[in-house]
């Protein structure tokens, strides 16, 4: 673990040598992150005289930007101590001794606001005190709530306030002294919960803090069962189906091999649709009605049977007069200019609608869209995974899902459309697979550097990342690409780049099933919290959702404690629409989660926090 960009507030120093922070002890901030400055910490760091080495303990929560925060440390010559609003978060031996021997107690200087280093603070102080003594905690929370013990004011060295600093103070650097600031004090005591996301995520499940714990603890990905439903169209005589049985076996069973490592397990259902007109019927995976014969040549729509996007994809044919509303479907007048040969192509006593009606218009048309087809099924999207089939114009779309964070996910117009070509085939089973990881919240994994829109893009990956590309950082950055192994090297549109140990071999590439055999442990956490945060109903052992950071002290009194944690739902995450699963919320569309009682067969570590696995509890 590496520190970097210390900020210092107090820290007494050794002056005789104190562009060094050698000996003495600061209080500060800094980051305990390997990636720059994030995960910013209190800090507490000391070495006496008779340290060979540097101590420095750190607080368990981050720092938060805007808040105020009671800090104290203390050391009694055996224990380093750090409380943060009263809770101690974080306790150290490895010192003993006095700071300064009695031959180098003149040397001693007391800096505040930074140190020689330029590590400055830059924020606000209410108040400084220095004890010549260590306080106890019970101690220091009355202190904090603005008690004062009359056996404690004799060992106050300092109590400073900075009304007047001129009087007590030298400046160091510019020749300036702090300025009052008469802003509010909120914050307090309080919890940040908004739990954002890096600026290339979109919910808190891409919360690096939150994607840390689901790593970290196994509890958060507890074996999971989940229900999805396989939608199969029949003719009236329930013949001719979609999909065979032995596709769905199949890829019920590669399914399941495929997740059962991960703690997934799928529950099939198949739902039989007995329909004609729907078997009939081309849906088309990803054209919108709307476009086509909007006088543009649209791709996705360019199909034999929607007469290549009403004729707008390909060359133009003359159609003879005579030809025109003469009782025969004619292909040279079947276009939008013609109006579809006066009709003629969608009249089912004169010709097989299903071949040659492409009037957009028409309740007759020979194909279809996918949103029209969930409408007309209208199946429940909160308790099962959907599965619908469809066909595409493109080659290489083999499926399309929805996102964990559309606000269709649980409803009928959600799940996963997949072409029936490239399910429950030799060969085939991982596009489903596939399309599964990205409605559990996963990205492809060459999303940053083939799927970003400019090199200033949030999203570009330059190393392996919580925060950008595909928001896992073990899967090192790759192109697109199809081969099974790395990818030559070639001319990206943000440089030149050799790509080495990419993860090719990953569900989430686009290389054959041949290739494809697994996802990475910052996947799997990221499909739990979204099977946790947003599809608890596609599970029939259905619990309350997990809270996925420990509690937190945020008070202690000499009777009484505080404990503040984060919501299990915020955000758009589970903004869905009325009459889904916002039954369940109160008010306001939140959802709300009370713990009854708490216990742990374990003590409270001296950080003040018991970890998820140590914190059991009834909600």
């Amino acid at each position: 673990m590496s520190y970097t960009c210390p900020l210092s507030y107090p820290g007494l120093f050794d002056k005789c040598f104190y562009a060094s922070s050698d000996r003495g002890w600061i209080l500060g901030i800094k980051s305990v992150s390997d990636h720059g400055n994030r995960d910013p910490r209190f800090f507490f760091s000391l070495k006496t005289d008779r340290a060979h080495k540097v101590t420095s303990i750190h607080s368990n929560a981050r720092y938060l930007p805007g808040h105020w925060a009671h800090v104290a440390i203390t050391y009694d010559g055996l224990y380093m101590k750090l409380f943060v609003n009263g809770a101690q978060t974080a306790v150290s031996r490895e010192q003993s001794g006095d700071v300064f021997c009695a031959l180098t107690k003149k040397c001693k200087v007391l800096m505040l606001g930074g140190n020689a280093l330029n590590n400055n603070y830059r924020g606000s102080v209410e108040q400084v005190t220095l004890w010549r003594q260590a306080l106890p905690q019970h101690q220091i929370i009355r202190h904090m709530h603005g008690y004062e013990d009359l056996q404690y004011q004799d060992d106050v060295v300092i109590r400073e306030s900075f009304e007047h600093p001129g009087r007590k103070w030298l400046p160091v650097k510019d020749g300036s002294f702090p300025q009052p600031d008469d802003g509010p004090r909120a914050g307090l005591g309080s919890l940040d919960t908004t739990l954002e996301p890096p600026a290339c995520g979109q919910t808190i499940c891409d919360n690096v803090e939150v994607v840390h714990n689901y790593n970290q603890f196994w509890s958060f990905r507890r074996p999971k069962t989940v229900r999805y439903r396989v939608v199969n169209i029949f003719d009236d005589e329930l013949r001719r189906p979609t999909v065979t049985d032995q596709q769905i076996h199949l890829q019920h069973q590669h399914l399941n091999e495929a997740f059962a490592m991960y703690n997934i397990t799928w529950e099939l259902t198949v739902h039989n649709v007995s329909n004609s007109s729907l078997r009939c019927r081309l849906v088309l995976a990803n054209c919108d009605i709307s476009k086509v014969g909007d006088e543009d040549c649209d791709p996705e729509c360019n199909h034999t049977l929607t007469g290549f996007d009403a004729g707008y994809c390909r060359p133009r044919t003359r159609c003879p007069n005579h030809k025109l509303k003469n009782g025969v479907c004619d292909p040279e007048c079947n276009w939008d200019n013609y109006e579809y040969d006066n009709d003629d192509c969608c009249n089912p006593n004169v010709t097989d609608v299903t071949k040659t009606c492409i009037n957009p218009a028409s309740n007759l048309r020979a194909y279809m869209d996918v949103k029209e087809l969930k409408e007309i099924l209208r199946l429940d999207g909160s308790t099962h995974l959907n599965i619908f089939f469809a066909n595409s114009s493109d080659e290489d779309l083999a499926g399309v899902a929805t996102w964990p964070w559309d606000k269709e996910a649980l409803t009928h117009l959600g799940g996963i459309v997949l072409n029936p070509s490239f399910y429950g085939t030799f060969g085939h089973t991982h596009t489903m697979i596939h399309e599964i990881g990205h409605s559990l919240g996963l990205y492809h994994v060459f999303r940053g550097i083939s799927e970003i829109e400019s090199c200033n893009d949030a999203c570009l990956e330059t190393e392996p990342s919580l925060e950008t590309g595909d928001l896992c950082a073990d899967t090192n950055p790759t192109p697109k690409y199809k081969h099974c192994g790395d990818p030559e090297p070639g001319n990206e549109t943000c440089g030149c780049r050799n790509f080495v140990h990419t993860p090719y071999n990953n569900y989430m590439s686009y290389a054959d099933d041949d290739c494809t055999d697994s996802f990475t442990l910052n996947q799997v956490a990221r499909m739990h919290c979204y099977l946790d945060l947003v599809y608890q109903t596609w599970q029939p052992n259905y619990k309350p959702s997990v809270v996925p950071m420990a509690p937190h002290v945020v008070d202690q009194g000499q009777d009484t404690i505080t404990i503040e944690w984060f919501p299990p739902l915020t955000g758009h995450v589970y903004d869905r629409e009325v009459g889904s699963v916002c039954d369940k919320c109160a008010e306001g569309r939140v959802f709300v989660q009370y713990a009854s009682h708490s216990w742990s067969p374990r003590p409270c570590l001296p950080s003040g926090h018991w970890s998820p696995r140590e914190a059991e509890g009834k909600a």
